[in-house]
């Protein structure tokens, strides 16, 4: 399709499938006996579980709202902590540096996750941060057996150098190969963006998911390899399809946190029903509760669910691995 919003994105608004909540394709794959997944350990269908961190340091402006807001819910002291950490820039009480947080929530239900991280110094809005000083982070998040991807920047979703620089420079500060990637803003030309991935060697994609709604994009609740109509033949690259970004939900949606966990349960339940995968997504300065109270409440809901429902719970990465897998 031609048409762009004004971040170059295709949104739901100009498709013509509007069934975003039936993954129609899967639906049909999984009937006609094209698709049966087993997944691991008796699962009965995999929650992808991802965090974009698009900043590690919020802005005063953030940084005053909260501390004022601490302050009338009769806790100033951690108003207070909030404001000394912002001015001698440290990591204590910076609500956005809480990887460890996300991750011993996420392994009281048994999951994991995937952590997509910037290593671009340009963005539209100044969120950036430099990688190099995140190491520890990065160490201990994949020490613990969790994932660190590239979360590719703004202006490099067509730029072949680019994304090699940033990849490059994520996998020096990680001291390993980077396996995934998703792009900021979740940017994307296809075919041309997945071409470009397979080529920097790249094994999975997970940007492909409308901005504006949640769903599924392309009626696949399934990891897939794209087709390139062009050269008719497959691109050597999977994408884990994007279901729920929390943006999305309070964002373009204008949802609250009621609506969305109805939305969010409803997509579960088909997802479960087609033995398929949801990915999610929810940005690491999401959990600041004094900020987005039930929003970071309702991640926890999430996680609570899936583990009831028997979702495999883990990172894209390992989604990867065992989809290859089983070919």
């Amino acid at each position: 399709g031609g048409k762009r919003d004004r971040f170059g994105r295709f949104l739901y608004e100009f498709s013509s499938n509007k069934d975003v909540f039936e993954p129609v394709v899967s639906n049909y794959l999984v009937r006609q006996g094209f698709l049966n997944v087993e997944w691991p350990e008796n699962h009965k269908f995999a929650a992808c579980l991802t965090h974009d961190v698009d900043q590690v340091y919020p802005t005063w402006k953030y940084t005053l709202f909260t501390a004022t807001k601490f302050g009338l819910n009769l806790r100033p002291k951690e108003g207070l902590k909030r404001l000394v950490s912002k001015v001698e820039k440290s990591r204590l009480s910076n609500p956005c540096w809480n990887f460890e947080k996300i991750l011993k929530l996420e392994e009281r239900y048994g999951a994991k996750s995937s952590f997509y991280f910037k290593t671009t110094s340009r963005d539209p809005v100044g969120w950036t941060y430099i990688i190099e000083e995140l190491k520890d982070e990065l160490s201990y998040i994949t020490d613990m057996g969790w994932e660190v991807g590239l979360h590719g920047g703004y202006y490099s979703y067509d730029n072949l150098e680019k994304l090699r620089k940033e990849k490059n420079r994520l996998e020096k500060a990680l001291g390993k190969k980077v396996t995934g990637i998703r792009m900021h803003y979740l940017r994307f030309q296809v075919p041309d963006t997945w071409r470009l991935l397979a080529d920097l060697g790249f094994k999975y994609d997970t940007t492909f998911g409308y901005p504006d709604v949640a769903g599924f994009r392309n009626g696949m609740c399934h990891p897939f390899k794209p087709y390139d109509l062009e050269v008719e033949k497959e691109i050597d690259i999977l994408e884990i399809p994007l279901t729920v970004m929390d943006g999305t939900l309070f964002g373009s949606m204008h949802l609250n946190p009621s609506e969305a966990w109805r939305i969010v349960k409803k997509l579960i339940e088909v997802t479960e029903r087609n033995r398929g995968v949801i990915t999610i997504l929810w940005h690491n300065n999401i959990f600041d509760e004094i900020f987005w109270g039930k929003w970071a409440k309702l991640y926890e809901r999430i996680l609570r669910y899936l583990n009831e429902r028997k979702a495999w719970m883990t990172s894209a990465e390992d989604i990867y691995k065992f989809w290859i897998s089983r070919r």
